[in-house]
């Protein structure tokens, strides 16, 4: 495989794992904290909290996926 490749089918995984893991909670309006779930109509403030954490740690995550695949493919 060439570097090319692994960084398309990489980003391409990456993609629709963002997907899910921003989109989801946005469309169900629900999101899920331990083991129970947070709806955005009945707990608001918990919910947008919740989903900042996500998305913040995904972004963070997603950075350091990134910096290593770099370091593993220069």
């Amino acid at each position: 495989m060439t570097p090319r490749t692994v960084i398309t089918l990489v980003l391409g995984l990456w993609l629709v794992i963002g997907i899910i893991v921003v989109g989801y909670p946005l469309r169900s309006g629900r999101i899920r904290v331990g083991l129970e779930p947070v709806y955005r109509d009945s707990a608001p403030r918990a919910f947008w909290t919740a989903y900042l954490v996500s998305s913040v740690l995904f972004a963070l995550v997603s950075v350091a996926a990134g910096l290593l695949l770099r370091a593993i493919l220069h």
